[in-house]
């Protein structure tokens, strides 16, 4: 550990490569400086080994010196910048600080020194586990993946809750959570809660009319994994709502949808556009998997949906329910570890 956010990985023996590659997956990371130590008893050494090492770069192109310096030193880094500047232009090298072909960076922290080789950016965010664990659900969609991303970067670990349907494709969200939390989820063990919906999907074809059963059926799935997150003590639920995007996310029934539960619903999506989203999922790395999901299931028998379903609409169509329908599908989920999961084998 150098001072208090900072730490020092020794990889002689090791691939670096494939280690700063982890590195930049674990959220907390703000970025990996690549660095070669240099000699340092005093500036005019560390002076002489810094040009020595950085003059065959800068010979015959525009440079600019950037340092770091922590410490008690007898000379402050405007002076070592000055000195190596002036070596280099010595070198060959010519001074453009606004705009250079090359920078020059050291780092100098109490008795070492050693000079930048190269900076690759971390996932930043807050280490995984800072936060309290909520309960995502998973559909398989860029949506519902990028919003656990967004989560975990914030430092709250990802449980994962499906509901399977005739018309959907279980180990294909389970899939892309395994992706998600095999890129990212460093350290953490998440469960899947597996939750047979089709009884509940053809409740709501027997008892609901057309135009209300895809919004009602939201809000039951909304409601299922509120009551599974109480059961699991997680602190909200997150989904990837975005505001618009499709009939059940309007304004009424994403209201209608947190009124469903008491457990606090985060929707770290809604703002955003289908693209931004694309491109949340293509940095979390789930995005090519998650453009093979099949469309989620339609309702409507091609009735128009309702787009502005008051809640004592939603509540009428959930209580012409079969009332053990909901009860049984939570009772009896399937609950497993995420890194247990085969496919075809939930």
């Amino acid at each position: 550990r150098i001072g208090s956010h900072r730490y020092r990985l020794d990889c002689a023996t090791a691939d670096s490569d494939a280690l700063i590659r982890r590195l930049v997956t674990v959220f907390g990371v703000a970025g990996v400086e690549v660095v070669e130590p240099l000699p340092f008893e005093s500036m005019d050494g560390l002076v002489a080994a810094a040009v020595t090492r950085a003059a065959p770069k800068v010979a015959g192109r525009t440079f600019a010196v950037r340092a770091k310096r922590r410490g008690e030193h007898e000379w402050r880094s405007p002076d070592l910048i000055r000195a190596v500047g002036a070596g280099l232009v010595r070198a060959g090298g010519r001074v453009h600080l606004d705009d250079p072909e090359v920078t020059v960076s050291l780092s100098v922290i109490d008795g070492r020194a050693s000079i930048i080789v190269d900076h690759v950016p971390g996932a930043g965010g807050l280490p995984l586990g800072t936060q309290d664990r909520v309960l995502g659900l998973m559909s398989g969609g860029f949506d519902s993946a990028a919003a656990a991303w967004l989560l975990m970067s914030r430092g709250s670990p990802v449980d994962i809750v499906h509901f399977s349907l005739n018309c959907a494709q279980s180990d294909h969200a389970l899939a892309v959570a395994s992706e998600l939390h095999r890129g990212w989820g460093h350290g953490i063990h998440p469960t899947v809660h597996l939750v047979e919906f089709q009884p509940v999907k053809d409740a709501l074809r027997g008892s609901v009319d057309a135009h209300m059963r895809q919004v009602t059926l939201k809000v039951l799935m909304t409601q299922a994994a509120g009551s599974i997150a109480d059961d699991e003590g997680l602190s909200a639920l997150v989904t990837g709502d975005s505001l618009g995007q499709v009939s059940s996310q309007t304004m009424p029934h994403l209201v209608a949808a947190s009124r469903a539960t008491p457990v606090p619903i985060l929707r770290p999506l809604v703002g955003l556009g289908k693209e931004d989203i694309i491109g949340i999922a293509r940095r979390a790395g789930t995005a090519e998997l998650s453009a093979r999901a099949r469309e989620v299931c339609d309702l409507s028998d091609g009735k128009p949906v309702a787009t502005a379903a008051g809640r004592h609409q939603i509540a009428k169509s959930i209580d012409r329910l079969p009332a053990d329908v909901m009860t049984d599908a939570v009772a009896t989920r399937k609950t497993f570890a995420l890194e247990d999961w085969k496919p075809g084998h939930p």
